[in-house]
């Protein structure tokens, strides 16, 4: 599997971000590359969630599915793919007086024989790492910007 991690430091406490983070109705606001979330089961917030959404893949638009787990208030949660390319996520939440750091890792494989390692590094690894670094700034920017998280 494929491993990126990237931080953001956000000068706002960790409820505040962590409740801004964690609001699914919001991760089109700030999230590059993903669109059209949506819950999949009765349960929206938590263990157990379920989210569909489309991810713009190797110039692909692909529709996945991923389940909430190990999910804290204000500390993080993991996910994991239930449909779609297999990938899973971790989102680490840690205060540090006033100011959020937040550690997104994002562990994929892409299922395709042969090929799969050599687009892995051409396109698939470069383009995450841009809409990784670009989302966390995204979402720095509606703290600390003109954006609001009201």
């Amino acid at each position: 599997m494929t491993r990126i991690e990237a931080s953001v430091e956000i000068n706002a406490p960790v409820e505040k971000v962590f409740a801004f983070a964690s609001d699914w109705r919001r991760w089109e606001e700030w999230w590059e590359g993903v669109s059209d979330f949506r819950p999949t089961t009765e349960c929206t917030r938590g263990n157990g969630t379920r989210y569909a959404y489309r991810a713009w893949v190797a110039g692909l638009t692909v529709n996945l599915e991923a389940e909430i787990q190990d999910f804290v208030e204000n500390a993080g949660w993991r996910a994991k793919a239930t449909k779609g390319m297999p990938h899973r996520t971790q989102w680490v939440f840690a205060a540090k007086g006033d100011v959020t750091r937040l550690t997104y890792i994002l562990e994929y494989r892409l299922p395709i024989p042969v090929l799969g390692a050599l687009l892995d590094s051409l396109l698939m690894r470069p383009g995450w790492r841009r809409r990784l670094k670009n989302s966390l700034r995204n979402l720095k920017l509606r703290f600390e910007g003109a954006g609001t998280t009201d």
